[in-house]
């Protein structure tokens, strides 16, 4: 080795000490040189064939037969065993949300504890009273009892609990026995439904001003509900289909005058009795207001009958003394008050009026009233009424209302039904009432901008959601969905064909794609025992199309470029298949890997069991796609190039006189299949030159992106350039935040969102369904015993409950519940319900404690019980029981068999509603008041708690993410959970980059564009206006998986690569690599681009996020990684001689690097 200085090359030890110190030395230092700057020189050592490979070619149909027909089993039997074991939903589960979360497991304990009960209770106590209940029917007690009844519809009921027990007596001997649905079907004809008195569809209506700052109850605004208003009352039929009103006629109910709509119109229309400029709004502004109104509220509540003259002189002077205020300022607030209970509220409850200018009241005037009602304390029983209509932003000092809402009620049993119990009855009936709504051609009146539309709104935007209807819509969505989902299936086949140049290859692939995803089924259901499937892992049919249809491409572009490498590599098909096998296999495999290792750190770094599943999934179906493309693939190419490769093309079979590439040969041999000559036959004959390949493959070769990078300053423009783009992501990367808005389900423009969207604008309201909390006793303060929980095995073991053994229901355990249930009907954060009927609000608190202090005073009985309050309660069940044939409150209580086959009491709850909307989607940060909100009154319950109540806990309603507290801690997780994934994700890519190349400094390199890549991609979805939730979370955490491809392709071509110099080594990867880097780009942008326009919004982000990440991936990894593995990358000491070909002097980082370029002339 001589001693001539070249920058990177490290000095000969024997120059500055003896010669055995320098060959002490020379071993370490070539291995730390290989591993860092200097690589050491390539081998020019033939490689014998591979053994595989001379199987594969001596045996191509049974091999091919094999690697089809063993997937194929196992995809059977795998797909047996999920469907084995398939609920309600087939095998699909949906268990996103941290089962091992605190919030869950308490939730879960609670949802555990009642089915024990429910247990319990169906096999110690329903048995017995079902027979006492049967007696009593027999003997006509019950069913005499329920004919007295005030509510018919509960005497329906009752009447089909009695058949209800009636059938499960004589199931066992009568095989002819009839369903619930018919019985109860029986009873109700015996009794009788009336009219259109039960809902059957309501047509929720949502307005939206079109400007920010616009007020949908602008006169203009108006008079555009106005008019739709008038198309649905005055459709033809209306009175066929709208809801009636119930009217009891000698107990019987019938049917009297339509449900008037709810509407905010009723504020702002009405006739000359309704007058809301009546009330004086500087009443309001009385420094006591809240004070008299709140004394005389009270007053008033505690009468039955209206107030008349006597009344007033009896709590006027009560009220002034009370609140220190003037007889004229009682007198002001007390006119106030009556004039809104006597004289506006009927009006708003009757819904009388008409969309006439001369009904117009002053806007403003109503406005300002309703604004100062929302403002008051003491009227916030109006409030609740009010804010069904009024958005949350609305108040004193913004007197605007961007959004409103209008409800219609459409009822059942329709003319010519009976009822409408059964489900072909009520399908029947829906589908006439969406036939009258399409005659009747209803929806042009709130449609926007089609032909069709006959109504106006230049100032608010309608919005509709039909119940009825909704299914359909939402079929229809499916249904348009499902069409462009397979469109990337077939444009992706179309793509290999194309690129291939064979129909038999592109089915070949299709195949391999397909059975990849169903083979990894039996790996994870009948291998790893998780006999369920997530709803994401349908994602995986994309991800395996797209890296599927990459491994063939980087396949056959080898096969291709083998053609060219000369008449050693093509002397057999053996020879040839091994350089291939080698070169194709060893890079897909190094990209196979890297990919599952990300997606195994998705499955790591989750809390969520469906994420689990879904990233061990993927892993697999990546896998099994690679060892199809190795034996599958394989073997079918060998078929094609013995059978078909050099066979001309069917245009031969329609043309005289062919000319060009499809003729290989001549028509004559289009139906030939032996004695052809292949490819590999006519490589050795021929010696093909590689400038003979076509325009497109050396434009990728040799143009782009390597005349971009083989001068040293277009390099540096290059990487200034890239990294002055990672500036603005790297700002908008710190912009990334937890989901501040409601998930999207649909697009923002979708009728469906737009009214979700608007849902979460509003307060509760009366017209709402509100969630319910209850406030539980009898669990222990770590409610559940996880032992063995791991819901990715076991989806339907949740845990053990764990109860509190000194749980007791003594005196002072009755009287502390009884006390809390006092306390919630005078907390502030339970919903108040506004009864329109009375003008008065009742909090909605579900309290058995104060039913049983009642049952024990009506009989004469003490209460609280002092001694043996279970047996008391259990008596108190029996005799509601045997009355009615239900105990309302059997879910309140917690039944257990003690061990002497007793059954005793081990929990207790109350229940109370929420001012949570349960259709709406709250943000995390919103939903975390409400739930601190509870947790501080829980709290608050346990101070006061005796010991044999024990602490207290509060559980809302609703199971995994469809409860609103796991959906806030849920939401929380995203953003660790998306860091987690990522660094896991970059960190076994790091491990898998450092085993594949053993190069540091190449691995470093990779990374580093990896990194610029993931920071593109989250910084572009953030200035897109996402934010983290689980769309987002799951595309973040898989990110690393789908960035990494093109970087380890290329940067393994480089590591291979036969030449000395960095500049020549990337040239020859991108030789070797571009143009199928390109082309899995090109394929899964292409698929990625329909996704992308679906309109569920699951597809939709996850085609989008798919887009950016291998565009960007595919820029960076050419633009960046080569420009500086071409300046910065490691070289050998000694570059290959060249066998034939000019050298070419090229100057590059400071030294002389030689180049060679190949010159053989092509065949004549």
């Amino acid at each position: 080795r001589t001693n001539h200085s070249v920058r990177g090359r490290i000095p000969s030890a024997s120059s500055h000490h003896g010669p055995g110190v320098a060959e002490g030395l020379r071993a370490p230092m070539r291995c730390i040189s290989g591993c860092f700057y200097k690589l050491p020189p390539p081998a020019e050592k033939a490689k014998p064939p591979l053994r595989i490979v001379k199987f594969i070619v001596a045996w191509p149909c049974l091999v091919a037969v094999i690697s089809f027909v063993i997937p194929l089993i196992l995809s059977a039997i795998g797909w047996r065993i999920v469907v084995s074991n398939s609920g309600p939903t087939g095998p699909f589960l949906q268990l996103n949300y941290p089962v091992g979360n605190p919030v869950a497991q308490q939730s879960n304990a609670f949802i555990i504890a009642r089915e024990e009960s429910d247990i319990a209770r169906l096999y110690n106590l329903d048995g017995s009273y079902r027979r006492r209940q049967l007696s009593s029917a027999e003997d006509g007690g019950a069913i005499g009892r329920t004919s007295t009844a005030s509510d018919s519809l509960q005497a329906v009921m009752r009447q089909a609990r009695v058949l209800t027990a009636e059938l499960t007596e004589v199931a066992a001997s009568s095989p002819e026995a009839l369903s619930f649905r018919q019985l109860a079907k029986r009873a109700l004809s015996a009794v009788g439904q009336a009219r259109q008195t039960e809902t059957m569809a309501t047509a929720l209506f949502a307005f939206r001003a079109y400007e920010e700052d616009g007020d949908a109850f602008s006169q203009t605004g108006l008079a555009e509900m106005c008019g739709l208003h008038t198309s649905l009352l005055g459709a033809d039929g209306y009175s066929d289909y709208c809801k009636r009103m119930g009217i009891m006629v000698n107990g019987v109910q019938t049917a009297g005058a339509c449900q008037p709509p709810a509407t905010p119109l009723v504020f702002f229309y009405g006739p000359p009795s309704y007058n809301p400029s009546s009330i004086d709004l500087t009443v309001f502004d009385l420094p006591e207001f809240e004070a008299i109104t709140t004394a005389i509220n009270v007053r008033l509540a505690a009468r039955t009958a209206p107030c008349n003259a006597t009344c007033i002189s009896t709590i006027a002077p009560i009220v002034m003394e009370e609140t220190g205020c003037t007889a004229t300022e009682f007198s002001r607030v007390f006119i106030m008050i009556s004039t809104l209970t006597l004289e506006l509220l009927p009006h708003w409850r009757s819904n009388e009026f008409n969309c006439s200018n001369a009904q117009l009241k002053d806007i403003e005037q109503v406005k300002g009233l309703a604004a100062r009602i929302r403002a008051s304390p003491s009227l916030f029983a109006y409030a609740s009424f009010m804010n069904s209509f009024f958005d949350k932003n609305f108040n004193l000092q913004y007197q605007k209302s961007r959004f409103t809402r209008a409800f219609y009620y459409y009822g059942a049993p329709l003319d010519g039904f009976d009822t409408y119990i059964s489900s072909s009855e009520q399908t029947d009936q829906e589908n006439q009432f969406s036939v009258w709504w399409a005659d009747e051609g209803l929806r042009n009146a709130y449609c926007v901008g089609g032909r069709s539309c006959t109504g106006e709104w230049d100032e608010i935007e309608p919005t509709v959601l039909i119940s009825t209807l909704l299914i359909q819509e939402l079929l229809g969505i499916a249904i348009a969905d499902g069409i462009k989902a397979i469109i990337p299936v077939l444009l992706i086949f179309l793509m290999v064909w194309l690129h291939t140049g064979s129909l038999l290859i592109a089915f070949a692939t299709l195949a391999e794609q397909i059975l990849s995803f169903t083979a990894a089924i039996f790996f994870t259901a009948g291998v790893l025992q998780i006999k369920w499937m997530a709803f994401q892992q349908v994602l995986a049919i994309y991800i395996v199309l797209a890296i599927g249809a990459d491994d063939v491409f980087v396949f056959m572009d080898a096969w291709k470029q083998s053609f060219y490498a000369g008449p050693e590599v093509n002397q057999s098909l053996v020879t040839r298949l091994s350089w291939v096998y080698r070169r194709a296999g060893l890079a897909m495999l190094i990209t196979s890997l890297t990919t599952c290792a990300s997606f195994i750190a998705t499955a790591a770094s989750s809390s969520m069991p469906d994420l689990q599943n879904f990233g061990i999934f993927t892993a697999l179906v990546i896998f099994i796609d690679y060892i199809l493309v190795m034996t599958w693939l394989c073997a079918i190419v060998v078929i094609w190039h013995n059978r078909f490769e050099m066979k001309p093309g069917l245009c031969c079979a329609c043309c005289d006189g062919c000319k060009g590439k499809c003729c290989k040969g001549g028509c004559d041999l289009l139906c030939t299949y032996s004695n052809l000559e292949t490819t590999t036959q006519l490589a050795v004959r021929t010696n093909p030159h590689p400038s003979e390949k076509g325009r497109f493959t050396r434009f990728f070769e040799d143009t782009f992106p390597y005349a971009l990078i083989e001068k040293r300053p277009s390099r540096l423009v290059l990487l200034v350039v890239m990294v002055g783009v990672l500036g603005p992501m790297l700002w908008q990367v710190s912009k990334i935040a937890p989901q501040t808005n409601p998930e999207q389900f649909l697009p923002d423009d979708h009728p469906f969102q737009r009214y979700f969207d608007s849902n979460a604008e509003f307060n509760t309201s009366n017209e709402d369904t509100t969630e319910v909390i209850s406030i539980v006793w009898g669990m222990a303060d770590k409610p559940l015993d996880a032992t063995g929980v791991n819901m990715l095995f076991d989806a339907n073991y949740l845990g053990k409950p764990r109860y509190d053994a000194d749980f007791a229901l003594d005196s002072a355990a009755q009287l502390t519940i009884l006390g809390t249930c006092d306390d919630l009907m005078a907390s502030p954060i339970v919903f108040a319900k506004f009864d329109a009927s009375t003008g008065k609000t009742s909090k909605e608190v579900m309290c058995w404690m104060m039913a049983f202090k009642e049952y024990r005073e009506a009989n004469g009985l003490s209460f609280p019980v002092a001694a043996d309050a279970i047996a008391a309660i259990l008596e108190w069940r029996g005799a509601q029981m045997a009355a009615t044939g239900d105990f309302q409150w059997d879910r309140d209580l917690g039944y257990q068999v003690d061990g002497g086959g007793e059954v005793t009491i081990i929990w207790a709850r109350v229940r109370a509603s929420t001012r949570l909307n349960r259709r709406s989607r709250l943000a995390a940060d919103e939903l975390r008041v409400y739930y601190q909100e509870w947790e501080d009154f829980a709290d608050g319950v346990s101070a006061r708690s005796p010991a044999s109540l024990g602490n207290a806990m509060q559980v809302l309603s609703g199971e995994g993410p469809n409860n609103k507290w796991i959906y806030m801690v849920l939401q929380e997780l995203y953003v660790s959970m998306a860091l987690i994934g990522i660094s896991l994700g970059l960190g076994i890519a790091f491990v898998v980059l450092l085993l594949a190349t053993r190069n540091l400094i190449t691995t470093t390199l990779c990374i580093v564009t990896i990194g610029c890549v993931l920071v593109c991609v989250i910084g572009s979805t953030v200035a897109m206006g996402w934010q983290l939730g689980s769309v987002e979370a799951l595309c973040f955490m898989t990110l690393t998986g789908f960035a990494v491809d093109y970087v380890v392709h290329l940067a393994h071509s480089y590591m291979e690569a036969s030449s000395g110099s960095s500049l020549e080594r990337a040239h020859m990867a991108l030789q070797e690599m571009g143009i199928s880097v390109f082309w899995g780009m090109a394929t899964s942008f292409i698929a990625s681009v329909i996704l992308a326009t679906c309109q569920l919004q699951v597809l939709s982000k996850f085609g989008l996020f798919f887009m950016l990440t291998i565009v960007l991936a595919y820029l960076w990894t050419v633009l960046f990684l080569m420009p500086l593995l071409a300046t910065l990358g490691p070289r050998s000491d000694s570059p290959p001689k060249p066998t034939q070909g000019a050298v070419e002097m090229r100057q590059d980082q400071g030294m002389s690097e030689k180049v060679f370029t190949r010159q053989t002339p092509s065949p004549a």
